[in-house]
């Protein structure tokens, strides 16, 4: 069924719903990888110093303009107005997309970052286990770690890497001497299904991690935090680069809730997956990258 009929299902009962999450309906939106694409780049566009509801209604009858959006353009418009609103949560706090100007957003942050030669042996696994020496006992990627430690995963790493990065923003109460930076990416996965008595439980913090591990979106953050960490390397004349990096937000796009999402008991939100390394990560990554095989 769709979405909102799954939505529906859920909400038969109001008395085991999480406390705090209220009624919530998952907006009917389609899937794919063209649906993520214009969501993506709606969100390139967004000018967050005009009036929030307004201008997200604009660009997306500007942008959603093939046949999947007929009669969706107010819905589309609702979810991404929720999207933005919807505070990062845990160590980020109620920050929101909507708080950053466009003059501290970079989109599309293209990157390319050089890795030691093939015969430095550097592989996948080995990030791995520089997560595992790294990352505390209570890091809500430890499971993941594991997985990326496998031999499954002694994939070589060499030459060039190169990608794009969705949003690089710099925090309210930033300075130009020592910004504080978050890494963001929107994602548009349908993570619920028909079967789920709660499907909007799909986007839930701690369902977050599973969702990111299942899609090794942990290795692709670690890559950009790790370019974004070289960048400021070498731009930054005093700050410490490490110390910029004030955490990394994968917005799963379609079960964020707004200004009052639910929040887990760290204020982990619906539909928010937030990650703040230990700073010594991105530096030994950084090594890692050269060659320095833990």
């Amino acid at each position: 069924g769709s979405a909102a009929t799954d939505a529906s299902a859920g909400e038969r009962d109001p008395a085991n719903r999480p406390a705090g999450a209220g009624a919530f309906t998952l907006p009917d939106l389609p899937a794919g990888t063209t649906f993520g694409s214009v969501v993506h780049e709606i969100f390139e566009r967004i000018d967050t110093s005009r009036p929030l509801a307004e201008e997200v209604r604009g660009v997306v009858a500007a942008t959603a303009t093939s046949k999947m959006f007929d009669g969706r353009h107010d819905v589309l418009a609702e979810t991404i107005v929720r999207a933005m609103q919807t505070p990062f949560g845990g160590p980020l706090g109620t920050t929101c997309f909507a708080d950053i100007p466009p003059a501290d957003r970079l989109a599309e942050m293209d990157f390319e970052m050089a890795l030691a030669g093939i015969d430095s042996g550097v592989m996948a696994s080995d990030v791995g286990r520089v997560l595992d020496r790294l990352l505390p006992a209570d890091d809500p990627l430890r499971g993941y770690v594991g997985e990326l430690c496998d031999a499954s995963f002694d994939i070589p790493l060499a030459g060039l890497i190169n990608g794009s990065i969705d949003a690089v923003m710099r925090l309210p109460g930033s300075t130009r001497e020592s910004p504080r930076l978050v890494i963001a990416d929107y994602k548009t996965n349908k993570l619920h299904s028909a079967d789920m008595a709660q499907p909007e439980d799909a986007y839930a913090a701690h369902r977050l991690v599973a969702a990111m591990a299942e899609h090794h979106y942990p290795l692709q953050a670690v890559v950009y935090g790790t370019a974004v960490y070289r960048m400021l390397r070498w731009r930054l004349r005093q700050a410490d680069p490490a110390d910029c990096l004030a955490g990394i937000v994968y917005a799963f796009v379609r079960g964020t809730r707004g200004a009052n999402a639910p929040a887990d008991a760290a204020g982990r939100r619906h539909g928010m997956f937030v990650w703040q390394p230990p700073r010594d990560l991105w530096p030994r990554l950084s090594r890692l990258f050269a060659g320095d095989r833990p």
